[in-house]
């Protein structure tokens, strides 16, 4: 069952740990510290699931902190900095009509099978990211990392079927062929509580303290296991393939803590007289 009391108890102990960092960062640091506030958007595919193309959006929100430094002393631009998020992060995959290469090819025998309802599953994380950044004359900012995500709840509807039978949340840390095919012996599916990510993440400033960001994010390990029927639309014995999170994301960052850009006004230059002579 989609248990949304669940998701929503344990996403709001994570804002509420994050909260207490900004608060104390605000106390201790109050030079030091950047806070953030993000709002945005995902775009994302579930890769392994015989279905192509990021049709599935869902949301990415939350707070963060960042810390400026340098590695070498006495520099006066911080180029370099660490940032620590915590985020909701919606995941999944999504298409109208299930009518891919292999159509209906999740469903055992003994389940009926109708092509033309959808697909849909609802991954909701709560993700902590850690990225290293470069800052590029505050103006751009490029940034590279892991983050570690926590399914705080999740929904799959397949051929119109709410599987909420048929699948087992476990954790996942690729396991051997063996082990896969152990695990799925007694049901066709398999989703993993935790998920360790990549991020590549670009950023640049709109106006003073708003900034634009784009991030990438894919799963390292597998976050999903999946029994197929059909391929290719040919009844064959089944086969198991490993999924993975594939996550495009758009996001506005409003920066705490952060000073304006000073802009410098160009000084009119007065026009020269002309002398006209006759």
């Amino acid at each position: 069952m989609y248990n949304f009391k669940n998701m929503f108890k344990n996403i709001k102990i994570y804002f509420l740990f994050i909260f207490f960092l900004f608060s104390l960062s605000a106390v201790l640091h109050a030079q030091v510290f950047k806070g953030e506030i993000i709002a945005g958007a995902n775009v994302t595919q579930y890769d392994g699931d015989e279905m192509y193309g990021y049709r599935k959006i869902g949301a990415n929100a939350g707070l963060g902190v960042m810390f400026p430094f340098n590695f070498k002393k006495g520099q006066k631009d911080k180029r370099w900095a660490l940032s620590m998020e915590i985020i909701l992060n919606q995941k999944g995959s999504h298409n109208k009509n299930y009518t891919g290469i292999n159509f209906c090819d999740t469903c055992p025998p003994e389940i009926p099978c109708d092509p033309n309802i959808k697909y849909n599953v609802n991954l909701n994380y709560v993700s902590i990211p850690f990225l290293l950044h470069y800052n590029d004359k505050d103006a751009w900012m490029f940034a590279v990392g892991l983050a570690y995500n926590r399914l705080a709840g999740m929904k799959e509807i397949e051929n119109g079927i709410n599987n909420e039978n048929i699948y087992q949340i476990s954790t996942i840390i690729n396991p051997s062929q063996k082990k896969i095919e152990e695990m799925l012996r007694y049901r066709d599916a398999l989703f993993s509580k935790d998920e360790i990510s990549v991020m590549f993440d670009v950023r640049f400033r709109i106006w003073q303290q708003l900034k634009f960001n784009f991030r990438f994010e894919y799963s390292l390990l597998p976050v999903g296991l999946r029994k197929f029927y059909l391929k290719e639309g040919i009844e064959v014995p089944p086969y198991i393939r490993k999924q993975y999170n594939n996550v495009l994301t758009f996001r506005l960052i409003y920066m705490l803590n952060e000073p304006k850009v000073q802009i410098e006004k160009k000084t009119k230059v007065p026009k020269e007289e002309k002398i006209y002579y006759y």
